[in-house]
């Protein structure tokens, strides 16, 4: 007689495999997500990079929005603060874009701010971009921002700013 207290399905097992895989792999990126914070950090409090301007590319927006929308990526389980955070008066979703989705990446946007905006001097900014390879308005974006650093630039150098 076999023994009766496996009452697992093969199936089951697959299944149950299938979903650990997936959640090392939604763990390894937000561990990733973890680590973009921690090196834009050391960028940005660089004491030789202190004057720089950075254009932040938050590249892969469409693979958010599909994961956000799957139920697969559980940002709160890693960020606790997610769990509180709203939305910012000046943030403008995409036409038809899920609320979760903005959420989330305007949540993972702000976190990138906060960074930058600790230190409270004005000696330098930072421009970030919600992006996606397909994305054909990137170029415009990327010169109306290098242009404003240009302006500022010459605008501090000259104590107009």
């Amino acid at each position: 007689m076999g023994c009766l207290g496996n009452s697992k399905t093969e199936d089951q097992r697959i299944d149950e495999k299938a979903q650990r895989e997936a959640n090392k792999k939604i763990e390894k990126q937000l561990q990733k997500e973890r680590q973009s914070l921690d090196l834009f950090r050391s960028i940005w409090t660089n004491r030789f990079l202190r004057t720089i301007s950075v254009i932040l590319f938050l590249n892969k927006q469409d693979m958010l929005a599909e994961k956000i929308l799957a139920g697969k990526s559980k940002l709160e389980d890693y960020f606790p603060e997610y769990a509180r955070y709203t939305l910012p008066p000046e943030a403008t979703p995409d036409p038809g874009e899920d609320p979760k989705v903005s959420r989330a990446k305007f949540f993972i946007r702000d976190e990138f701010l906060k960074i930058s905006t600790a230190s409270g001097t004005d000696k330098h900014y930072c421009y970030p971009h919600f992006t996606c390879a397909v994305d054909t308005e990137n170029i415009r974006r990327v010169f109306n921002d290098c242009r404003d650093i240009i302006q500022r630039m010459h605008l501090r150098q000259y104590e107009l700013l």
